[in-house]
């Protein structure tokens, strides 16, 4: 699908958004936390993914190539498996209108003439994405938020994480993206380009 085509149906996009990363959920589920009947045991280990990833991403940069796909996507998954969510097509349409509507403010001659370092787009959403991962303690460093709130962010985390995920996936290096091949963050790109 080419940015032609994402802008004249962008229910379409959010619903192929919505399915791509249901299967991502399927997929990071079954290698990592499907393999016990234990309850408890799933918990732990849907915290330590959370956990690990979500340290990876506060210590890493936004990068041109990709690098960050796994841990974010990881990350995203676990999260979805602690609040007993998956995001919804609604989710994915609301989410690829904020990212364009902040990519065109950002882009605009007011944030130009200011001359302030605001960074990209990517790198705007990653810093809200992971202060609501330190916030919902579920890294390293200290939160002063109470267990009910700690949810409530780690909630507000899942909508900023969308939110970068497809602000990166508009970031990376463009590459070939053929109608077969993975549905990897080229492929989101292709999809919501613009």
């Amino acid at each position: 699908m080419t940015a032609v085509s994402s802008l004249e149906s962008p229910a379409a996009d959010a619903a192929q958004l919505a399915d791509w990363f249901s299967d991502i959920v399927r997929l990071w589920s079954t290698l990592y936390f499907d393999g016990t009947t234990s309850t408890d045991h799933r918990e732990a280990a849907v915290l330590e993914v959370l956990s690990y990833n979500a340290k990876i991403l506060l210590a890493s940069p936004v990068d041109a190539r990709g690098d960050l796909y796994r841990p974010l996507t990881l990350t995203l998954v676990a999260a979805c498996r602690r609040l007993g969510i998956i995001p919804t097509a609604r989710h994915w349409a609301v989410a690829i209108r904020n990212v364009r509507e902040v990519r065109s403010r950002a882009a605009s001659a007011t944030a130009q003439q200011l001359g302030l370092p605001i960074g990209t787009v990517a790198s705007l959403f990653k810093e809200l994405f992971c202060e609501a991962l330190v916030e919902a303690g579920v890294t390293d460093r200290p939160t002063i938020l109470t267990e009910a709130n700690r949810r409530t962010s780690l909630g507000l985390g899942l909508n900023w994480g969308l939110r970068f995920l497809l602000a990166y996936a508009l970031e990376i290096r463009p590459g070939r993206t053929s109608r077969r091949g993975p549905h990897d963050l080229r492929w989101v790109q292709s999809l919501i380009g613009s």
